[in-house]
């Protein structure tokens, strides 16, 4: 087993340095601890906002939520393997030539991805806060139990989302149905829903009260859900045929108003009929939406002045960007290669599938504004939104290409993403705080996106395609 984890090490860092370079992929855990470490120098100036323990307690959700993400992509990950590096032979496919089992496999997968985020992403932060730690004055006895209790809500959120992923692999309709019986549940119990309860983050909570009954809590809620998810793994995916009917046809005719209504159809149908089907929304976007949706509900009591449906407006524009990953997850220009296509074009495509799948949002936001009763701020919070979005798409676009999910992993392309897309969020928050009325200018962002993307094509039509 330790040999089989050491190869998924290697291997890991072997694939990511063939992409781009093994400097801008060891680089990236550095830019991540120079933000990190910026970041905590902001502290003092938070605190005359937010209690100090409240900002410690909105970071260890952060963290929960990181978990979640990485989580969601255990889901899906088998079929993206699959059709962007078939051509590769990994070691998670390794049983079905060798005598070794699925489960230790996906153990050794398992265990393989937490070292990788936590040498990547979460060591790196922690570093960051210690660098700061003479000028915001964090104890060392402090800066130990925050790194070992932000760890331990980043395998929560972990472990919960492979536990789901495990459910919703045995039976993706109980899975859909315990989640909308669990929604109906919590809009009765919304009204007593406070600042207090999610302070019962057992790893928050082990960080203030420092018992070993909290430690205990804590992993258990991280060894049960992983242990379910390992021994009842669904390894057999036997073949089965799919016969679908022609669909491309008529839908292409409904998408008359795209310029390229077949490519934006086919991108439609690849998304419904992949596996996970509609759930790859769920988990790309509803998920941090709602969870979100959660931490600002209860936080911004803390800020009376700002107002909820406009921050929400703006922090979920920026998420729909991570739909566009979804259009182009299993695309590879070498489908297209032996066809007259540019790379413009399909490009052009995914933005108007990305287009039709904003109605998501779009409607996430209405019922927002009806159940927070700010109807009349929904007029700003959709123009808010839409220009987010378009603008968040547009330097995704500039920056990707055709390969969002792989090439933000370069350290210099996403340090380029985040000095782009952060400071108009913050300027756009801000002056949502100062007079909401301001927000009605942000359409300005469209004309800007849609120069961007017209640069972008202009760029991509001229670049050699990346081989994955």
């Amino acid at each position: 087993m330790p040999e089989i984890l050491k190869s998924m090490i290697k291997e890991e860092w072997r694939l990511h340095s063939t992409m781009f370079g093994s400097l801008m992929f060891a680089l990236f855990p550095v830019m991540i601890a120079i933000f990190s470490f910026a970041g905590s120098l902001f502290l003092p100036l938070f605190e005359t906002i937010m209690p100090a323990g409240k900002i410690v307690l909105l970071v260890h959700y952060v963290f929960v939520l990181f978990g979640l993400s990485v989580g969601g992509l255990g889901l899906f990950s088998r079929e993206v393997m699959n059709r962007r590096f078939g051509q590769a032979s990994l070691l998670a496919y390794s049983s079905r030539n060798l005598p070794v089992s699925e489960r230790k496999i996906f153990l050794n997968f398992f265990i393989k991805d937490v070292i990788y985020y936590f040498l990547f992403w979460i060591v790196p932060f922690m570093a960051g806060l210690a660098f700061a730690m003479p000028f915001i004055y964090i104890g060392f006895d402090y800066f130990l139990m925050l790194f070992l209790t932000l760890s331990l809500s980043f395998l929560i959120g972990l472990s919960a989302m492979f536990f789901l992923s495990t459910v919703f692999a045995h039976s993706s309709r109980f899975f859909v149905a315990a989640l909308v019986l669990a929604a109906l549940a919590g809009i009765p119990l919304a009204g007593y829903f406070s600042i207090d309860l999610l302070s019962y983050l057992p790893s928050f909570f082990l960080l203030v009260s420092r018992s070993w009954e909290q430690l205990a809590v804590s992993l258990l809620l991280i060894i049960i859900p992983s242990a379910i998810s390992i021994i009842f793994l669904k390894a057999d995916f036997p073949e089965r045929k799919k016969v679908y009917r022609n669909s491309l046809v008529p839908l292409s005719g409904k998408l008359g108003f795209s310029s390229n209504p077949h490519f934006v159809s086919k991108d439609l149908l690849d998304l419904q009929r992949s596996e996970g089907g509609p759930g790859k929304i769920i988990f790309s976007f509803i998920f941090p939406v709602a969870f979100i949706w959660m931490i600002l509900f209860v936080f911004l009591n803390l800020i009376p002045i700002a107002n909820f449906l406009l921050i929400f407006s703006i922090l979920m524009g920026m998420i729909a960007s991570s739909v566009y990953d979804w259009l182009t997850e299993y695309d590879t220009f070498a489908s297209y290669a032996f066809l007259p296509v540019r790379i413009s074009e399909l490009i052009r495509s995914k933005i108007s599938g990305y287009a039709i799948l904003n109605q998501v949002p779009l409607a996430i936001l209405v019922l927002a504004a009806f159940w927070t009763g700010s109807l009349s701020y929904l007029f700003a919070g959709a123009l808010v939104f839409l220009s987010v979005s378009s603008y968040s798409l547009s330097i995704k676009i500039y920056l990707t290409g055709l390969y969002p999910s792989i090439l933000l992993y370069n350290a210099k392309i996403f340090l380029v993403y985040l000095l782009l897309g952060i400071p108009v969020m913050l300027a756009l928050i801000f002056i949502s705080i100062f007079n909401p009325l301001y927000l009605l200018a942000s359409p300005v962002l469209i004309p800007v996106s849609l120069y961007v993307i017209k640069k972008s094509c202009m760029k991509w039509d001229g670049k050699e395609q990346l081989a994955f």
